[in-house]
């Protein structure tokens, strides 16, 4: 979820065989510059972070599944699921979760291919402090994504890095404003919105909170170097992910209300 920048090839030279080193170089002339921009344009993955990313995925869908227990634990949450299974509600469990995993994923890929764009060196990995984070998570059913960062690393480009921080809080703010949109729209077409509202308030909520938490401006989080780069645009995101975390808490139990009016 967060950016490590200056130590990223240190820390994964090994698993890369040296690989992430060759494509940070900093070169002299335009030829090698634009070879290094190919090799790590957007949308290339390599096999070790294909793996964590896997791995990664399987956990944060414990987590969604975890948060069925209501604070006590996975084993909770499965006796949950097997009564909302039974009692028809099976579209809950598997959107709650879906969501739950596309916000994680949507939030970490925006800032690969972001960086990316830029000709930055960028994969995400596992982290043992991601290992424990995701134990506690399921445990005790905390909405934690702290399992693995996306390494970027390549660049001083204080914009460059800026906009590649900010893609992933901005991913979660438009996955929010998406579902708020949707929700203002079935409210006024006077469409009931009780059990699809669910879903909703719960996407906005989760991408709200999720980005409004990175935008925290302080090192490791992605509104340090969002800051550093504008100050302005980090002003305007954390005032719309603000309102949208509002309008999920009290606003749209507005909107429910006014659908079934």
């Amino acid at each position: 979820m967060h950016r490590v920048r200056e130590d990223a090839r240190r820390k994964v030279s090994d698993t890369l065989g040296g690989q992430g080193q060759d494509e940070n170089v900093i070169h002299s002339s335009q030829k090698p510059r634009q070879k290094r921009r190919r090799r790590s344009g957007r949308g290339r993955f390599s096999s070790t972070e294909i793996r964590d990313l896997i791995i990664a995925s399987v956990l944060v869908i414990l987590v969604g599944i975890s948060i069925f227990g209501n604070s006590f634990g996975i084993i909770n949450a499965i006796n949950v699921i097997g009564g909302l299974l039974a009692g028809g509600f099976w579209w809950i469990v598997i959107g709650t979760i879906g969501i739950f995993l596309a916000s994680f994923m949507a939030h970490e890929l925006a800032h690969k291919f972001v960086a990316q764009n830029y000709g930055m060196w960028s994969e995400f990995r596992m982290t043992a402090m991601g290992y424990y984070l995701s134990a506690m998570a399921i445990l005790f059913s905390l909405p934690i994504f702290g399992t693995g960062v996306v390494y970027t690393s390549g660049t001083t480009n204080t914009e460059h890095n800026g906009k590649s921080n900010l893609a992933g809080p901005l991913t979660n703010f438009v996955i929010a404003a998406a579902l708020a949109i949707i929700a203002m729209i079935l409210a006024l077409l006077k469409i009931p919105i009780l059990t699809i509202g669910l879903l909703l308030r719960y996407g906005i909520q989760l991408n709200a909170f999720l980005g409004l938490f990175n935008m925290i401006p302080l090192q490791p989080f992605d509104g340090a170097s969002i800051r550093h780069w504008s100050n302005k645009v980090w002003i305007a995101q954390t005032l719309g992910l603000l309102f949208l975390l509002i309008f999920g808490y009290v606003l749209f139990p507005l909107l429910v209300a006014y659908s079934v009016a």
